[in-house]
């Protein structure tokens, strides 16, 4: 994990697009398209694209936008709730890393004397599922145990791998590791995820120096989140394509764009 860690947030917000579906379970509501109007918006770490003015650096709200209108516009549902979840997933698998993902969707005069019937979700009341890999080759094993309890100040561990020794790959004039995995149900985003992991590798002593490859406390690394591969450098150690492969056997590894 990065020693400079630092996140700069960048809300993206799209209001009122309106469209129309098939919408409701009555007979009418099946035979006539029904207007909606919906609006999203999620949060995403926008410093490179802000550095570099670089569009591929940017998360791509016009296709997001585009993927949703293919969703929504003459297509049938019978809840408003089904259609808000298809959404709210079709925005999370859009890229890696976005957080406090919001969707709505209003259904204008559904209700007499009501304007409008709006359903909502925040994906700040959703748990996010990520991997969380562990290293250790000084007192490793009582480094650890403390490490899995402060873990569960980020949310619920629900499994993890067998914690097995490994070679030093990169500096290999020191101690072999002690590496392992867990599988976190969490409501932190990745940043707030990162910026714990990283509070839990001070907590217990690691110092960082300038051989990024020296013996360490305990080092603690978000791999996947929500099914994206977060850590750049799961080519190069195996044990941890096993690891993903053990907790999240649904992720496809192989030619898979990295995050």
């Amino acid at each position: 994990m990065s020693a400079t860690y630092n996140t700069r947030l960048s809300t993206v917000k799209i209001e009122n697009l309106r469209l129309r579906a098939f919408i409701g379970f009555m007979d009418w509501e099946t035979e006539k398209l029904q207007d909606l109007v919906i609006s999203f918006s999620f949060k995403y770490d926008a410093a490179a694209a802000s550095e570099s003015d670089d569009i591929k650096y940017a998360v791509d709200y016009k296709a997001i936008t585009k993927d949703i209108i293919e969703l929504v516009e003459n297509k049938s549902y019978f809840l408003l709730e089904t259609l808000a979840e298809k959404i709210y997933v079709q925005i999370q698998n859009a890229a890696a890393g976005l957080e406090d993902i919001s969707v709505k969707i209003e259904k204008p005069n559904a209700l007499r004397f009501a304007d409008s019937v709006m359903v909502k979700i925040d994906g700040k009341d959703r748990y996010n599922t990520a991997i969380i890999a562990l290293g250790s080759n000084i007192n490793s094993e009582q480094n650890f145990s403390d490490a899995l309890k402060l873990l569960q100040d980020c949310g619920f561990i629900m499994q993890r791998t067998e914690f097995l020794k490994t070679k030093p790959l990169k500096f290999e004039s020191q101690p072999e590791f002690l590496n392992g995995a867990v599988l976190l149900r969490t409501k932190k985003s990745l940043s707030e995820l990162k910026m714990h992991l990283k509070q839990i590798e001070a907590l217990l002593g690691r110092v960082r120096t300038d051989n990024k490859n020296a013996p360490r406390t305990i080092d603690l690394d978000v791999t996947t989140y929500n099914g994206f591969v977060i850590d750049q450098e799961i080519q190069t150690f195996p044990f941890l394509l096993d690891f993903v492969r053990q907790l999240q056997p649904s992720i496809q590894l192989e030619n898979r764009d990295l995050a």
